[in-house]
């Protein structure tokens, strides 16, 4: 599974105030200088910082939390038979964004309704082939008074303009949805530019 190089936060995510805090934070930030330079557990940080161990604990959870530093790998066992983790700065950019939740509804409902355009036409061309063929088939069945005498080759070159009609039609819904989904991508591109 793929890690995520980023942290998203929207305007309105409750994250955020303890991301604002953490970044406000002189401790956290020199909890955060230190981890830059090499992973060490709490009680490394606080000796070479010389900060109480219990601020460590209380700015790694934030820090945790806020996902500016994440556990490593790598561990030791106390004295004691705890497991005492590493930690390390994540290496992640963090992006602070708009309401992004209406932009995927806007988004949805679009490819929504470009699929229901599609299939519409999709059905509408299938019931127009419908009923060609049974029109045809008709025509084809109380034209010929003695199929016997007819060549065959009557019959298939005056239905050929009818089958051709419809071999030709048969895809074209598909190139209908492909059409409106290039069209919503490119304005989706021009949208996204023009904000930025």
């Amino acid at each position: 599974m793929t890690e995520k190089k980023y942290i998203m936060f929207d305007i309105d995510d409750e994250r955020i105030a303890g991301l604002a805090d953490v970044l406000g934070n002189k401790t956290s930030k020199k909890i955060i200088s230190y981890l830059s330079e090499k992973e060490a557990s709490e009680a490394e940080i606080s000796k070479a910082l010389e900060i109480p161990a219990n601020t460590v604990n209380y700015n790694i959870g934030k820090l945790l939390s806020a996902g500016l530093i994440e556990k490593s790998k790598d561990f030791f066992w106390s004295v004691k038979g705890k497991k005492v983790p590493f930690y390390k700065v994540a290496n992640k950019k963090i992006l602070i964004s708009p309401k992004s939740s209406g932009a995927y509804k806007n988004i949805l409902a679009s490819f929504i309704a470009v699929a229901g355009g599609a299939l519409l036409l999709k059905m509408f061309f299938n019931r127009s082939a419908y009923i060609a063929v049974e029109k045809s088939t008709e025509f084809a069945s109380s034209g010929v008074p003695n199929p016997i005498l007819d060549s065959g080759a009557n019959l298939v070159s005056s239905s050929y303009p009818l089958v051709g009609n419809l071999m030709g039609s048969s895809f074209f819904w598909a190139w209908f949805l492909l059409g409106g989904a290039a069209a919503l991508i490119i304005f989706m591109v021009l949208n996204w530019r023009k904000n930025d």
